[in-house]
């Protein structure tokens, strides 16, 4: 099992212990994982989740699971909490909207073009 958070997405880093002599020798960081249980309201039932202690004050900050899930768009959260969310959402009936297209750089470069052809007519 990976050592990762279900909500902020920390994970293992990899560094360098440095003794006195300069002598570098590869460690690990491991992040502050807690199994931690959390009940959603809407669905009425828990959720194991394991998460840091950063996640779990982002978890309190928003004011629990639910509110927490709603408040992110599915491709912000983690597969599990997607999953919540999309059993959130079918238990509530509510569909998700589909994501806008972002403007292609090519769109922004001929938009651009045609403004500077506008500026070089009006300016004859």
């Amino acid at each position: 099992m990976p050592r990762v958070c279900k909500v902020t997405g920390k994970k293992t880093q990899v560094g360098m212990n440095v003794s006195h002599s300069m002598r570098h020798t590869k460690r690990t960081f491991l992040p502050n994982l807690q199994k931690l249980k959390f009940h959603s309201d809407i669905l009425n039932r828990d959720f194991s989740l394991r998460i840091s202690t950063a996640g779990l004050r982002t978890l309190t900050k928003h004011g629990g699971l639910d509110a927490y899930v709603m408040s992110k768009s599915p491709s912000r959260l983690a597969p599990e909490m997607a999953a919540i969310k999309k059993a959130i959402n079918k238990k509530i009936g509510k569909t998700e909207k589909p994501a806008k297209k972002p403007v292609h750089k090519a769109n922004r470069s001929a938009r651009l073009v045609k403004k500077v052809e506008a500026r070089k007519n009006a300016a004859k």
